[in-house]
């Protein structure tokens, strides 16, 4: 429980406090997608990166896709935001951590559905003296969907963009020193975002074009 003094005389040392009270203790993985069974236009996912927010249980995301047309890299952020969990399993008492998003409950026309889960094996200190019970490694999977899409551009040409469907085989392994790194600085997880955004644009890969397919990267076609 966090302490905060209302006292007028000392206002700066509690909102120094408060802030510190409501700092974001983070975990940052890496992603990687090897895609499994049939799929219909569904090569473009190539790696990235989740932020996972221990205090408030929420994960956001920032994805690589791949043009598998000009093969040129794009990133994207928000795919696979959703929920971090902690559960015990049931007679063997061992602990595991579960991050799941799903997209086809927000009426979206994309659907997604995206889960990965690592047994906790290690403890690991955040910030100021906090420790963490951790997953190194998360596996599972992801299925993902959409439509085929037609509109018209500005000029009143159709665009047309490709559907497609597909699932992926996804491993996720801690980052160490990006996580030390972020709760050392105490940086909020949509920070963190930030700066995975710019290791990516160092490594050339550009933000998703505008108008952009969700997720496919493929640019719209005007026909």
């Amino acid at each position: 429980m966090c302490f905060v003094m209302k006292t007028p005389l000392l206002t700066i040392l509690a909102v120094l406090a408060g802030l510190f009270c409501a700092r974001a203790e983070l975990l940052i993985y890496d992603l990687s997608f090897t895609t499994v069974g049939k799929s219909v236009n569904y090569s473009f996912l190539e790696g990235g990166y989740l932020v996972v927010d221990a205090a408030t249980k929420s994960v956001t995301s920032i994805v690589i896709l791949t043009d598998p047309d000009t093969r040129l890299a794009y990133y994207t952020t928000g795919l696979l935001d959703g929920t971090y969990m902690e559960m015990i399993e049931e007679g063997s008492g061992n602990e595991y951590a579960v991050i799941y998003a799903t997209s086809g409950s927000k009426g979206n026309a994309d659907n997604i559905a995206f889960q990965i889960l690592g047994k906790t094996s290690s403890t690991m200190r955040i910030g100021a003296g906090n420790s963490l019970s951790i997953a190194k490694k998360l596996s599972g999977y992801m299925l993902a969907s959409g439509a085929e899409s037609t509109a018209l551009d500005a000029s009143q040409l159709v665009s047309f963009s490709f559907g497609f469907a597909g699932s992926s085989k996804v491993t996720s392994n801690l980052q160490s020193a990006l996580t030390n790194n972020a709760n050392n600085n105490r940086v909020t997880a949509a920070s963190e975002i930030e700066v995975l955004t710019e290791i990516l644009t160092n490594r050339g890969i550009v933000p998703q074009p505008t108008p952009a397919p969700t997720p496919s990267p493929t640019p719209a076609i005007a026909l």
